[in-house]
């Protein structure tokens, strides 16, 4: 059972009458000697570590360069004021995908999906909606988590997908490769943990990568903190606006397969500068290279000691 563009994959679904999650789950057996159940499990063991580097995070944890950390618990403090407008599921969510994010950037363990980078999206969108949502309204035989598993399988998919028809990395296609495709597998698989169809799942997926399309790969100092860290929020909230308009019944007037190509051909024509070497855009700005200069002092002081 194989599958290389959105069109085949909704294909599979409705010939094999079969949800997304189901026809990944299949394809993923047909190139292992695993059984299904031990690839589901595998899948659950990502969501766990998921859960525990959501847990891990420590407020008191600054990265090397000075440059991450503590954000995210600037961001609980907010949230429990009450005064983020964006309350609820995604105040929950930002934060969380904050904390990832400076928990990459200090050197603890992440689940990398699609990319270190680009790590917080994913788990943000999903582990806040188990906390938020997913306890209150148990679907039919399916456990909370059974269906949070189920949700990364839907992402895995389109993940997949671009990944094969364009790229998921920073230095190939910029940034709309890592925070763009994190965002796109978030939004279809929130769709699918919101009952949407299966064409509502890539509808959202397509939604979310046309609103990181161009997104360039800047990062000062070459390290995956700034701006990367606050990319994977404006991701979570990309990914959740994108669901919404799918589960509206809004359409996308450029089809998946067809923003995916877009994001290729992008991809492709960005210079170098732009394309994760730290040569341009917020890397080589004024603000950039007095962090620079600070980085550097410190290094020397480091090798004086």
């Amino acid at each position: 059972m194989e599958y290389h563009s959105i069109r085949q994959l909704e294909e599979l679904c409705k010939t094999e009458q079969k949800p997304v999650w189901k026809i990944v789950l299949k394809a993923e057996q047909t190139e292992t000697d695993e059984t299904e159940k031990q690839i589901f499990e595998r899948m659950r063991q990502m969501y766990h570590e998921m859960k525990a580097a959501d847990e891990g995070y420590a407020a008191e944890l600054r990265s090397a360069s000075g440059m991450a950390g503590g954000d995210g618990e600037k961001m609980h403090r907010f949230n429990v004021t009450g005064k983020n407008l964006c309350s609820g599921y995604m105040a929950l969510a930002m934060e969380k995908a904050l904390k990832m994010g400076e928990s990459n950037a200090c050197m603890k363990r992440i689940v990398a999906a699609p990319t270190a980078g680009s790590c917080g999206v994913i788990p943000a969108v999903l582990i806040s909606y188990e906390e938020v949502v997913a306890e209150s309204e148990e679907s039919g035989d399916d456990p909370a988590e059974d269906r949070m598993v189920q949700a990364l399988f839907t992402a895995a998919g389109i993940g997949k997908v671009i990944a094969e028809n364009a790229s998921i990395a920073g230095a190939s296609g910029g940034c709309q490769a890592e925070i763009g495709t994190a965002a796109a597998m978030a939004a279809g698989a929130l769709t699918f943990l919101q009952g949407g169809t299966t064409r509502q799942i890539m509808q959202a997926a397509a939604f979310a990568l046309k609103n990181m399309l161009g997104l360039t790969c800047d990062p000062v100092g070459g390290l995956v903190e700034v701006p990367c860290i606050k990319r994977n929020v404006a991701g979570v909230v990309n990914a959740i606006s994108a669901a919404q308009l799918a589960m509206a019944g809004i359409v996308s007037a450029i089809s998946p397969d067809d923003t995916i190509d877009s994001m290729r051909r992008i991809g492709n024509e960005l210079p170098v500068c732009l394309k994760e070497t730290g040569m341009g855009g917020l890397a080589v700005t004024e603000s950039a290279k007095k962090i620079m200069k600070k980085m550097l002092n410190v290094t020397e002081m480091l090798k004086i000691d």
